[in-house]
């Protein structure tokens, strides 16, 4: 039944009309936003947008055990997102994933977006916690298919996406300089949980700098990034009286630096975790550094290296074609799977494509 309804709604949302020539738009969070983009402005007419992105996937038995994972192929992602304006002060972004397993997964974005504060937005709702480069950046623009490790496990909390408020900006400090602030305060249950099922609440934020020259065609970014909170650990999830709640605090550092050349990114993330039914802690650690070459084709190599912790460490090879700015892309990634302190993983082939629209 539930289903039922929400393909209704989408239907609905279709046939809603839309500008003649609608603004293409990244359907997820993109790190630090142009002043462009959070300014003051004329109201926009209701924009539909969206992606998306399947792929081919073999595996390779290169693994220590006899198994091994079957080929498929995969419809990865879909979004479907409706956003707009209310007035020149007030707007609005919900984004549904109509591929999601299960119902409590179809609602991704869903917020109101304040600007009454200059150079910055303020969300209320279901959003991106921010932290770091990778979580922050929609998956569409990235030039590999999965991202790292340590971005699922460390970067974010028991979701990417949480309910709470968020404030996204920048001010200038000089000539293609400036600062970039993104923070967010979230319950730490989860993405489309009504309720806050641990006593704390948890922060989310990244302070950085932006430093661009045009002339040159060239954009480095530093950041700082923590987060603090707690959150639930499931583990069998029909028996509610095994999960554990964990109280943690988490620190990052990323850069990124584009040019016509090649665009590079790195992150190190590192972390601190108590278990309150044991007292046991922890403290994870990860990062990756990412490559990808530029050519006048709009292709190129890539090639990223990301370890976490004791037990993981992965190499992804491969090649791009078209910029994440374009509506059709490819990615061609072949995963080099190394486990360090347990067994060697099965490597993984992807063919992935996407489309926007």
């Amino acid at each position: 039944m539930r289903r039922a309804k929400f393909a209704a709604i989408i239907i609905l949302l279709a046939a809603i009309p839309v500008a003649a020539t609608p603004t293409v738009c990244h359907a997820e969070t993109q790190a630090a936003p142009d002043s462009s983009t959070i300014k003051v402005k004329a109201p926009r007419a209701l924009t539909v947008f969206g992606y998306v992105q399947v792929h081919y996937r073999m595996a390779f038995k290169t693994g220590d055990d006899s198994i091994v994972d079957n080929d498929n192929f995969r419809v990865q992602r879909v979004r479907i997102g409706v956003k707009g304006d209310l007035s020149p002060k007030v707007s609005y972004d919900v984004e549904f994933d109509p591929r999601a397993p299960d119902i409590t997964s179809v609602l991704r974005d869903a917020y109101l977006s304040l600007h009454v504060i200059d150079r910055h937005e303020i969300r209320i709702g279901q959003q991106k916690t921010q932290f770091g480069y990778e979580n922050r950046v929609s998956s569409s623009d990235l030039f590999v298919v999965n991202r790292a490790e340590v971005s699922d496990a460390l970067s974010r909390g028991v979701t990417l996406r949480d309910i709470g408020v968020g404030i996204i900006g920048n001010l200038k400090l000089g000539k293609g300089t400036r600062l970039e602030d993104a923070f967010t305060l979230v319950n730490g249950a989860g993405m489309n949980v009504q309720g806050d099922d641990t006593p704390t609440k948890n922060g989310w934020g990244r302070l950085g700098l932006r430093f661009r020259n045009d002339r040159a065609d060239r954009t480095t970014r530093v950041g700082v990034s923590g987060g603090v909170g707690d959150m639930i650990e499931t583990n069998d999830p029909l028996d509610p009286l095994d999960d554990v709640r964990i109280v943690f605090n988490r620190w990052g550092v990323d850069v990124e630096h584009d040019n016509h050349l090649a665009f590079i990114a790195a992150e190190y993330v590192s972390g601190h975790q108590t278990d309150k039914s044991t007292g046991e802690t922890d403290e994870p650690v990860g990062y990756y550094v990412s490559v990808a070459g530029k050519t006048k084709w709009r292709a190129g190599p890539i090639v990223r290296l990301d370890d976490f912790d004791d037990d993981w460490h992965r190499w992804t090879f491969g090649g791009y074609y078209g910029l994440p700015s374009e509506k059709l892309r490819f990615l061609v990634n072949y995963e080099y799977r190394q486990r360090k302190d347990i067994v060697r993983g099965d490597d993984k082939l992807y063919f992935w494509t996407q489309v926007r629209f």
